[in-house]
């Protein structure tokens, strides 16, 4: 209930604010539906609420670091909000298991593989972690590139690509560690693609 509140209380301000534009590498007509797990570049606090605004049609709950769990406060207000905790310095299976769960529930899950916020131009490395997840939900990955707005009167730009399904990606009848490696690897590319996207969407102006 907590979720649908602040997403209906804080909706008018936060699309006036954004005013979300989405891109795709492909649109089509059921890709929001169904189990699927968010796969976002990180570059801002305000990310997750980017995410919600341009999933507003679905609950959204997000990976977020173990610290911000640390009140009583912080940690009700995260959990009611369908935030799964995880510890970045030694994560352990049960955050996997509670994402899965979550998906598992009708929920959208969104992770950030890069594990913080970027501070260079470019993505950085992403980890296996979602991918595992990913396997654990048997859910697809969706890959979304977030725009960095230049300033507060240009509207939010996001990128959206196709979802990505393990299974076509996994040499054997159970994945391997090479198996999640490569995929993981695939999946910054899937994510670069998008940047690219957005980038090319920039010179036809």
């Amino acid at each position: 209930w907590l979720h649908d509140f602040i997403k209906i209380t804080g909706c008018l301000p936060v699309f006036i604010d954004l005013r979300v534009k989405k891109l795709y590498i492909k649109k089509e007509k059921k890709m929001f539906r169904g189990n699927y797990i968010i796969s976002a570049n990180h570059i801002s606090y305000e990310d997750p609420v980017i995410i919600c605004a341009s999933f507003w049609m679905r609950r959204v709950g997000f990976l977020a670091t173990s610290e911000l769990f640390k009140s009583k406060l912080t940690n009700f207000l995260f959990t009611r909000f369908g935030c799964v905790p995880i510890n970045k310095n030694n994560p352990g299976l049960d955050s996997f298991k509670k994402v899965a769960d979550m998906v598992n529930r009708g929920h959208i899950m969104c992770v950030f593989p890069e594990g913080t916020i970027a501070r260079e131009e470019h993505m950085g490395g992403f980890k296996s972690g979602i991918v595992m997840m990913s396997i654990m939900a048997d859910a697809d990955i969706l890959p979304v590139y977030i725009a960095k707005r230049e300033n507060r009167f240009k509207r939010q730009v996001v990128v959206i690509g196709e979802k990505i399904n393990y299974k076509d990606f996994v040499s054997g009848p159970f994945p391997s560690i090479d198996d999640i490696n490569n995929i993981t690897k695939i999946l910054l590319e899937k994510e670069l693609e998008l940047e690219n996207k957005y980038l090319q969407s920039l010179k036809t102006k």
